[in-house]
């Protein structure tokens, strides 16, 4: 008898080690619903995280150069700082090209004799010593270059060649309204002279990345216009930017995982919502630009889909109400 005591003393009963089996399977559930839960929420966080500064990052910067669109443009010229269609989820925001380090402006240069994608801007037509009053060379400052062309060859270098974004415009003249088309410089020729029967020729051309339409042309006063140009695009799932003269398959991403791009505006006189606008505009009526950018995390942590929305007020249209003028 005294032997079977000790013996239970010395030990635990099955009732004992079942409970405390028990006991310790319920703390190791409560542990790991704990771990569980930390992980989960610690992997939410990191894609709440990462889907924001994929997206709202993207966002942000395009917002940036939408408040910008329109800058230096007069809206007499009839030319849209925003170019931007919901249905293809494209944008492009564009502006004047902004004064160069010496405060030297880009001038619009003239078709002054067109040949294909070639586009001559100072000096007598081809055959003739004789310039019209548009087409004339000037050298006020004496560097051996017109006055105006100088400005885009100094621009054309510090973007290493790279080819931009320019604008063909034809005046409106009587009842024939303006007309305006893109196109791409590739580069700035180099100066030819030329001594016909003791006359000095000087020309200058401008090479564009297509042929120039019939529409442009040195009798209506065409004009050949430097621009400032973003275009953002959603190819697949990644949002684009193509800068200047850029084609749509240099454009690089900047955000990934994207789902939606929506893009309108609303407009003044009569107030309506567009879900379009071209690049005649009307920039005019813009009163502001809604853009909505849908995209998951950039591959880290839960796969979390965030929707970013704002809301942004062009800010050169009024300043370019109050500065009208003419090319």
């Amino acid at each position: 008898m005294g032997r079977s005591k000790v013996g239970q003393l010395a030990g635990f009963t099955l009732v004992e080690l079942l409970i405390a089996m028990a006991l310790l399977l319920a703390v190791l559930t409560i542990a790991f619903n704990i771990f569980s839960s930390s992980n989960r929420l610690v992997e939410s966080d990191t894609g709440r995280v990462m889907a924001q500064q994929n997206a709202q990052t993207a966002l942000d910067l395009m917002a940036a150069d939408v408040r910008e669109a329109g800058e230096n443009l007069e809206l007499d010229l009839g030319i849209s700082g925003l170019e931007f269609n919901n249905a293809t989820q494209s944008l492009t925001v564009r502006r004047s090209i902004p004064p160069l380090s010496t405060g030297v402006k880009l001038a619009r240069l003239p078709l002054c004799y067109v040949s294909g994608s070639s586009v001559q801007v100072v000096g007598a037509v081809p055959g003739s010593t004789t310039a019209t009053s548009r087409c004339t060379y000037s050298d006020g400052n004496s560097d051996g270059e017109d006055d105006n062309v100088m400005p885009w060859r100094t621009y054309l270098t510090a973007q290493s060649g790279v080819p931009q974004a320019a604008l063909l415009y034809r005046p409106a003249s009587g009842g024939t309204p303006a007309l305006v088309q893109s196109t791409t410089v590739q580069s700035v020729q180099a100066q030819t002279t030329q001594v016909t029967s003791g006359v000095t020729v000087k020309r200058v051309n401008v090479v564009l990345g297509a042929a120039v339409p019939s529409a442009f042309t040195p009798a209506n006063n065409s004009l050949l216009i430097l621009v400032d140009e973003r275009r953002y695009m959603l190819v697949g799932s990644e949002l684009r930017l193509a800068l200047g003269g850029q084609t749509d398959a240099q454009a690089q991403p900047m955000a990934f995982g994207v789902t939606g791009l929506t893009l309108s505006a609303t407009l003044t006189d009569p107030t309506e919502t567009v879900s379009s606008m071209s690049l005649t505009g009307p920039f005019s009526r813009v009163k502001n630009i809604v853009i909505g950018l849908s995209a998951q995390n950039a591959g880290q942590g839960k796969s979390t889909t965030r929707t970013f929305q704002s809301t942004i007020f062009p800010r050169n249209i009024e300043t370019a109400r109050s500065t009208p003028g003419a090319p």
